[in-house]
């Protein structure tokens, strides 16, 4: 079962992080990207709480996040959202240094 949880914390990263990717793109705006990945993070991970606790009757998981429960989700939610910011981010500041180098060599 503890796979289970942290494939689906995983496949909400990875879900959230290329829709956050996707908006940046389209909209040109990080804090609409990042407010979607929150959306999205937010509705599998509430989505997945209600499911494990309902059906699988998973009342924790043991290991590093043991002390959390069945809260893991809830508790992932602002985890999973700061990493889409730092994507965001990272993906900002490569998409400028590029243009900054294009911009130094024409000089």
């Amino acid at each position: 079962m503890n796979i289970a949880v942290y494939l689906t914390l995983l496949f909400s990263l990875i879900l959230s992080s290329l829709i956050s990717i996707w908006f940046f793109k389209k909209e040109g705006s990080k804090w609409l990207g990042l407010l979607m990945g929150f959306l999205i993070n937010t509705l599998i991970l509430s989505a997945a709480l209600i499911i494990f606790y309902k059906v699988f009757y998973l009342k924790g998981v043991e290991g590093f996040f043991a002390s959390l429960g069945i809260l893991i989700f809830a508790f992932s939610i602002p985890i999973n959202t700061s990493i889409n910011f730092y994507i965001l981010e990272f993906i900002v500041n490569r998409k400028n240094v590029s243009i900054d180098k294009l911009s130094n060599r024409r000089r």
